[in-house]
């Protein structure tokens, strides 16, 4: 038995951003022969659970970059955020106007000022760039504004209280200049890791929480020797569970870093790779 763990954006999910009937079908065949699938990504649980369920499948969850682990129901494993950090750096976001989601154990909280300062920055965009499509970054943006079971606040302060726990904060913006102040601020936290999943984002996780360790203790969890798991991925905040699976896998629109360190390339997403990598990297090697 193989426990395989699948990125999401940029993998399982199509461009449209949804589980192909053929991907969903291909998850199911390794299930049927005894292998566990788990979702392993820098999105919520609640997010990851609305999308298996509209695909008519079950799967663990490793989810905001291995921060949360979820089982059968239920969080096996939590690496939260310091929160004197969080606040720090969620001051810091409201400040410059920039668009985040706020991972936490009681949903995913984002500013409701989020479309208007994304509209702002695009249109700055745009006019410093005549060529670039704005309609394009619209789209694109379209992918935080509306996953599923987000939150709108007024501010962060709104909701602090004692037992809020952080799990993660995602930064969204079209300004890489705001998004490099806001690393280097971060930065200056000790035990934070600090990712992307995409050119226009940071991931702000515990030092603990990595792709990589959370492969490691889903496998824990399960009792599946690390030798017999699998990732599939297509990004740099793939990077950890590539480097920890016994067998690793990247998606045919992966980055060349991702595809390096990786024993195998499928075919890309909008392919239905996943299935692909599924078929004939996974079960006929098992046969």
């Amino acid at each position: 038995m193989k426990l395989i763990a699948i990125d999401l954006d940029g993998t399982l999910l199509m461009k449209q951003g949804t589980i192909s009937k053929e991907n969903a079908m291909a998850i199911k065949e390794a299930q049927a022969q005894g292998n566990t699938v788990a979702i392993c990504t820098g999105r919520a649980v609640e997010d990851v659970l609305n999308l298996l369920e509209n695909a008519g499948i079950q799967c663990p969850v490793i989810g905001a970059n291995g921060a949360v682990l979820y089982d059968e129901g239920k969080i096996v494993q939590c690496h939260p955020l310091q929160k004197e950090h969080a606040y720090h750096i969620l001051t810091q976001l409201e400040d410059m106007n920039v668009f985040y989601h706020l991972h936490t154990n009681k949903g995913i909280y984002t500013p409701d000022f989020g479309e208007n300062g994304i509209q702002v920055e695009i249109d700055i965009v745009k006019s410093a760039n005549p060529e670039i499509n704005s309609e394009e970054l619209w789209k694109a943006a379209q992918g935080y504004l509306k996953q599923f079971g987000q939150i709108s606040i007024s501010s962060f302060r709104s909701i602090w209280t004692e037992d809020l726990v952080i799990n993660k904060i995602l930064p969204f913006s079209y300004s890489l200049e705001k998004l490099e102040e806001i690393r280097e601020s971060a930065s200056a936290f000790e035990g934070l890791s600090i990712t992307s999943s995409a050119d226009h984002n940071l991931e702000i996780n515990h030092e603990n929480a990595n792709k990589g360790n959370g492969l490691k203790g889903m496998a824990d969890h399960l009792r599946i020797p690390y030798q017999d798991t699998v990732a599939i991925g297509d990004n740099m905040n793939d990077w950890p569970m590539m480097k920890f699976a016994g067998t690793s896998i990247a998606m045919g629109n992966a980055l060349p870093e991702i595809k390096e360190i990786c024993h195998f390339t499928t075919l890309e997403n909008d392919e239905h790779g996943v299935a692909h990598a599924i078929r004939e990297f996974i079960l006929k090697q098992a046969v």
